[in-house]
């Protein structure tokens, strides 16, 4: 019987372990924020490229709407 409540509570507190991390979601990174995939951004976000920018940003579709810097296209053209 002792092997069995011990495996039991193994089971429990696995469980337990996997509906905390199902319910963490999104890190939710916000508007301008850099980010590496569709999981990193809060919910009304897209990880997305801008033109002339390095890497990716999270950003409303489209990302032209936003007023954050990093959703902006960067001037290629000095103004």
């Amino acid at each position: 019987m002792d092997m069995f409540r011990k495996m039991a509570w193994v089971v429990v507190a696995c469980g337990f372990a996997a509906a905390v991390a199902a319910c963490a979601g999104p890190t939710g990174k916000g508007e301008g924020d850099s980010c590496t995939g569709a999981d990193d951004c809060s919910s009304n976000l897209t990880c997305q490229p801008i033109s002339g920018r390095q890497g990716d940003f999270c950003c409303p579709t489209p990302a032209s709407s936003s007023k954050e810097g990093n959703c902006q296209s960067a001037s290629t053209d000095g103004g």
